[in-house]
């Protein structure tokens, strides 16, 4: 059995019709046994209704395109203090709360994640946007103590 080549593209299409973005996608195959683990994002909110929602839309897809007819699928949400590493990830979390640690400084900052440009973001902090080099940041993750949220 052969997992076409794609197939992630095809399922990140599918999803973000549902209003979801593919963050994580992988495919492996054991004994003939296929097991995929996903995780997706919806900035309305990501539970247990998207992740099966998501579980369902995979399934689909994988019985359609890869004639693949019991699939092991692992759907998750990113969690509330998800690291963000990816441009995928950068893409999908704008306008979301993150906290930022630079690599010129000690302490993390608060703020909203403005656009997200290849090589930097805008970082809105008190209601003021700055733009910061990805390079210049140590680590930035989701910001689950805001209160708004």
């Amino acid at each position: 059995m052969v997992i076409q080549a794609g197939l992630e593209d095809e399922i990140e299409a599918l999803l973000a019709k549902a209003g979801m973005r593919l963050l994580t996608f992988s495919v492996s195959q054991r004994k003939g046994n296929v097991k995929v683990t996903a995780t997706v994002f919806s900035p309305s909110g990501t539970g247990t209704e998207e992740c099966a929602k998501a579980s369902r839309l995979i399934e689909a897809e994988l019985r359609r395109t890869a004639n693949i007819q019991d699939p092991e699928i692992e759907v998750s949400s990113p969690g509330i203090d998800r690291t963000i590493r990816t441009p995928k990830e950068w893409q999908a979390f704008e306008g979301q709360q993150i906290k930022l640690l630079l690599v010129s400084e000690n302490e993390w900052r608060s703020g909203k994640l403005g656009k997200y440009c290849g090589n930097r973001i805008d970082f809105i902090e008190n209601d003021i946007s700055t733009a910061i080099e990805i390079s210049a940041i140590a680590k930035a993750k989701l910001d689950s103590s805001y209160k708004g949220e």
